[in-house]
């Protein structure tokens, strides 16, 4: 298990070494050379670029095949979630629901007025 210590100067390394501003990318051959290391083989390496006149402008830059992959791996546990939830649905259909309406609506601080209107809405349709 990684110590305090080396997590640390791991986080480091990466934000030296794969945290980049738009010069970085514009003004040096850095881009030719990340698309160099995914040329060959599949890469996990990352690299976060980032607008320095906006901090919020920030994307990543990742070897297409491994975006690939972790694209499959979020549509699996997407997928995985929704079986779950479809085989809770079925097991619960048909309990007795344990609270009532009003307490929903209280605690959630709903406004009953619009639910009417929508309900009205939908009634119309």
């Amino acid at each position: 298990m990684p110590t305090m210590t080396t997590t640390r100067s791991d986080v480091l390394k990466f934000v030296k070494d794969n945290v980049l501003n738009i010069s970085d990318l514009t003004r040096t051959s850095k881009l030719a050379e990340i698309l160099e290391l995914y040329a060959d083989k599949m890469s996990d390496e990352l690299f976060v670029v980032q607008n320095t006149r906006n901090k919020n402008g920030r994307a990543v830059i990742a070897d297409l095949k491994f975006f690939e992959e972790l694209l499959r791996y979020k549509e699996a546990v997407d997928d995985a979630i929704d079986q779950i939830m479809y085989q809770i649905a079925l097991e619960r259909k048909d309990e007795q629901a344990e609270i009532s309406l009003a307490q929903v609506i209280s605690e959630l601080g709903l406004d009953v007025n619009r639910i009417a209107h929508l309900s009205e809405v939908v009634e119309e349709e």
